[in-house]
């Protein structure tokens, strides 16, 4: 026990830029610089002199913290690499269908998203990156593809609430095994971004549920923005205001049903609908019209970006 008082531990937060990437980098999420011994592992770095006795300690450290070599066995999985062996090696399967969620904090200060925040079970993994994001590859075989999105949402809100941390999550599609994982992390990479430039309200963004918007960005942005200037002139800018356009989101968001809108606002559904009918006489667009809500969406979408 003596000897172990001689391991440093510092947080990610307080670790050195350079040692977070060299154990990152590292198969076994180890590094050596300057004399010194590092080891990944836990959420945490740890330190201790490169000699005989700091291996030692290190190696049993290492058992200890139970996370170092299944870490890095799962970075490499979410970039595409994926080795049977080492697999086999942490008794993990193979076909097991899981989705890779993506929590990124909105606001660079300093503090990455809290590994102990996000309650995970035996077959779920989080792995964090010195960026301050974490990765969580949930296990699919028991969840809903809602009740992924609802784990997202309340983990969201627990780090704001209690570690002060705003992030958003972004989920990727379910793979249905480890070398589809890696499509899953992208897909999670791209929900935010793609949520972020279109003005989707958050915190969660749902890769599956964005096809409208992946579709708008296939589309050149000055053939879009000529079309805009077509439809909405600029008398009928005057019409979109604030509350009108926070008034046809929420209609979006229920699948245009006015009753549903209606108690989510709190209003009375003819003043949705009058609010809808100053929209059609300003731009030709009724609202109520599917086809005719797909347009408005994607030059709204447009302005956002």
């Amino acid at each position: 026990m003596e000897a172990k008082a001689e391991i440093t531990v510092r947080s990610f937060s307080e670790a050195d830029e350079e040692i977070l990437r060299l154990t990152e980098k590292s198969a076994e999420g180890t590094a050596r610089k300057d004399g010194i011994l590092y080891l990944r592992g836990g959420g945490k770095i740890f330190s201790c002199e490169d000699n005989a006795e700091g291996r030692r300690l290190m190696e049993a450290l290492s058992g200890e913290t139970g996370t170092k070599t299944e870490d890095a066995f799962w970075k490499r999985v979410i970039r595409g690499t994926v080795n049977p062996h080492d697999a086999a090696r942490f008794g993990i399967r193979d076909e097991v269908p899981r989705c890779v969620i993506l929590f990124r904090p909105i606001q660079e200060s300093g503090q990455g998203i809290q590994r102990e925040m996000v309650p995970v079970e035996e077959t779920d993994r989080i792995l964090e990156f010195e960026s301050g994001e974490a990765a969580l590859i949930l296990c699919m075989k028991k969840r809903s593809a809602e009740e992924a999105k609802e784990f997202a949402g309340a983990a969201a809100e627990t780090m704001e609430s209690e570690a002060g941390i705003s992030c958003t999550a972004g989920i990727g599609r379910t793979a249905g095994n480890l070398r589809e994982i890696a499509g899953s992390f992208r897909d999670a990479e791209a929900a935010i971004e793609t949520g972020s430039r279109h003005g989707i309200p958050g915190p969660v963004y749902d890769f599956s549920e964005q096809t409208l918007e992946r579709l708008a960005d296939l589309i050149p942005s000055g053939k879009i923005e000529a079309y805009r200037r077509e439809m909405i002139s600029p008398e009928a800018e005057k019409v979109l205001t604030e509350e009108t356009i926070e008034t046809i989101r929420a209609f979006f968001r229920n699948d245009l049903n006015l009753t549903t809108t209606a108690k989510e606002l709190f209003i009375h559904r003819n003043t949705i609908l009058y609010r809808l009918e100053k929209v059609r006489k300003a731009t030709g667009l009724d609202l109520r019209k599917f086809e005719e809500a797909a347009v408005f969406r994607i030059l709204m979408d447009f302005q956002q970006k």
